[in-house]
């Protein structure tokens, strides 16, 4: 990825809350020079509550809401990528769509996505439902999270998350087995994986399935 032939990259990292995306999304960034992105924003971050409490029990206006971020965030992808900057985006559509279902949202937006910058390539971190419970016991515990703990839910978002992974927008679907490896052997191989979907030709990458388990 640091091949100075190569064209910027758009690289998404998805999981369920607790899988390592954050964490393993900027130190990827860090490791190839790129710019990280999240959404909602921190600035966004910092009233998010707040503006979500206040929609009440509405899960369509909390999932038009997020899906507001992800259209802003997808403008600075545009720019990012034109000036020569690869971004790193701790989640992005997916995300959005899939807890929106979750949560009983009767919106059924995937069409929007043709309007989205789409990703090289999205980094889905498969963890266990026990290690998310450790990892995010270990940190202050939402409710949102506490929401996703249950078997059901983690079988359900987990579910869901592969039956959106052909969605476009997507690009490369590379699935990561996050729950026994450091941070930094995660990242080494995410970066290796990426590497080797590489084509040398204009269009980029080949669209090739990427699991790693081991």
């Amino acid at each position: 990825m640091n091949c100075p032939t190569q064209r910027p990259l758009f690289i998404v990292f998805e999981g369920l809350d607790g899988s390592g995306k954050s964490t393993c999304a900027k130190a990827l960034t860090e490791k190839i020079g790129a710019e990280f992105l999240t959404t909602p924003s921190p600035d966004i971050r910092k009233y998010r509550d707040e503006i979500v409490k206040g929609f009440g029990t509405s899960q369509e206006a909390a999932q038009l809401f997020y899906l507001s971020t992800v259209f802003a965030a997808s403008e600075q992808v545009r720019s990012l990528l034109a000036k020569g900057k690869s971004v790193v985006m701790d989640r992005y559509f997916l995300s959005t769509q899939i807890y929106a279902d979750f949560r009983g949202s009767l919106l059924k937006l995937d069409c929007l996505q043709s309007q989205l910058f789409p990703a090289d390539v999205t980094v889905y971190l498969e963890t266990s439902l026990k290690v998310r419970q450790q990892r995010l016991n270990e940190r202050h515990c939402t409710p949102a999270d506490t929401e996703t703990l249950s078997e059901y839910a983690h079988a359900r978002l987990t579910a869901m998350y592969l039956e959106r992974s052909s969605l476009a927008i997507v690009g490369n679907w590379l699935v990561i087995d996050n729950s026994d490896r450091s941070i930094s052997k995660s990242v080494e191989l995410i970066e290796s994986l990426i590497d080797s979907t590489w084509s040398k030709s204009e269009t980029g990458y080949t669209n090739i399935l990427h699991t790693a388990n081991r």
